[in-house]
């Protein structure tokens, strides 16, 4: 077979088609490779309520934040809009219950630097029974986590956290 390429006449054997196959897939699995290693070579943060402690008289929790990328996450702030918060509390949340837990959405609490597959956690109120608490139980909070990456990358998520023994997603374990 022949091929007309800048005006001339090229001959194309089997061998030729081939090998220009083999090209074409080893330059589409280089292009993918690196679209996939720019995904993940990244910090990925995430935030969760975690038990701290729990009985018979209600629940007490930490608010986990978790960098399980390949890099460190710099300058993270947690968001949450406070009409959002607001059907989460339990008849606990005075004032100073809310200066106490919610602090971690204020701006002067940012993690300044997260390195990767390492955690922080702060305090994050507590339930009890019959919506005693400060947070209602299986109560939703959606929250945005706003970082950057070691290279100054901006990188904003949102996710919904919700008040829950994380001992037992069923609120019964063998205690």
């Amino acid at each position: 077979m022949e091929i007309c390429i800048f005006g001339q006449l090229v001959k194309v054997t089997m061998d030729t088609l081939i090998s220009f196959s083999a090209l074409l897939v080893s330059i589409i699995a280089f292009v993918t490779s690196i679209y996939f290693w720019k995904r993940s070579f990244r910090p990925i943060v995430t935030a969760m309520v975690k038990t701290h402690a729990a009985g018979n008289m209600g629940t007490a929790f930490d608010l986990e934040i978790l960098n399980s990328g390949s890099l460190p996450a710099k300058n993270i702030r947690l968001y949450a809009e406070p009409e959002k918060v607001e059907p989460a509390l339990g008849s606990d949340a005075s004032q100073e219950n809310r200066n106490r837990w919610l602090c971690c959405f204020e701006p002067k609490n940012a993690i300044a630097i997260l390195h990767n597959n390492e955690k922080i956690r702060c305090s994050f109120g507590m339930s009890r029974e019959n919506d005693q608490g400060f947070w209602k139980y299986k109560a939703t909070i959606p929250i945005t986590i706003k970082y950057e990456g070691w290279f100054g990358k901006v990188y904003t998520q949102t996710q919904v956290v919700q008040i829950i023994d994380s001992d037992s997603f069923t609120g019964f374990s063998w205690g």
